[in-house]
């Protein structure tokens, strides 16, 4: 009988988080929109220590799977757009003095990660440049009603004071668990729909997080 109760509470709090989520208010901007005219890099994925601008990977040598970036790139600027930021330098114009600094580096010493990005932003001559990288990337092994292991990514959101040459780091990590395992996450497997969801759909919602917690 307890076992009964038990049940129903959780299908009760299920149900609840399901209209919670459903009817949520408008988000906004954690902190407010950084002035200044803004670049946007692509997605990198670091897969040595090296390349990272900031801490280290949990595992060198295991790059995400291809298309990952290409992926995000469009979740990135579609997120952008939503959030009504419009006037920036987009990731196609950066990548063309992302080339032109490796080729000026090229026969130098390897450069640091900081070293390089600053650069970009000089080149393109931006007072502010974002720079997305994916440091972890595992996808779920399963189905969206079950899975052997759940969908994991971390992902790393630098944004550059060229001019100053400081920089804000915003860090999103997520393992999808269970409503059953840890009610505190209850409210996003809710809005999940109460599935097991791939790894590109954990990244999706920390561009999200994290572009608002940057002011963009």
């Amino acid at each position: 009988m307890k076992r009964i109760f038990l049940f129903s509470g959780l299908a009760v709090l299920c149900l609840s988080l399901f209209l919670v989520a459903g009817c949520g208010t408008k988000r906004t901007a954690a902190v407010p929109r950084p002035e200044g005219k803004l670049a946007v890099a692509g997605f990198t994925n670091p897969v040595y220590n090296w390349q990272v601008l900031a801490g280290y990977l949990e595992e060198e040598g295991n790059p995400a799977p291809d298309g990952a970036l290409t992926a995000l790139d469009s979740i990135l600027l579609d997120t952008l757009q939503r959030h009504q930021v419009f006037d920036y330098i987009t990731p196609a114009a950066v990548k063309q003095c992302e080339e032109v600094v490796v080729f000026e580096e090229s026969g130098l010493p390897k450069v640091s990660a900081w070293k390089y990005w600053l650069g970009v932003g000089k080149c393109i001559q931006a007072d502010l440049l974002l720079v997305p990288q994916i440091t972890n990337w595992n996808e779920r092994v399963g189905s969206t009603a079950g899975v052997e292991s759940p969908a994991s990514v971390a992902l790393d959101f630098y944004l550059i004071d060229v001019k100053n040459e400081r920089m804000i780091r915003s860090r999103y990590e997520e393992t999808q668990e269970a409503l059953i395992d840890n009610l505190l996450t209850a409210s996003k497997f809710a809005a999940r729909g109460g599935k097991w969801v791939t790894a590109t759909r954990l990244a999706s919602d920390g561009i999200e997080e994290k572009l608002m917690e940057l002011g963009l």
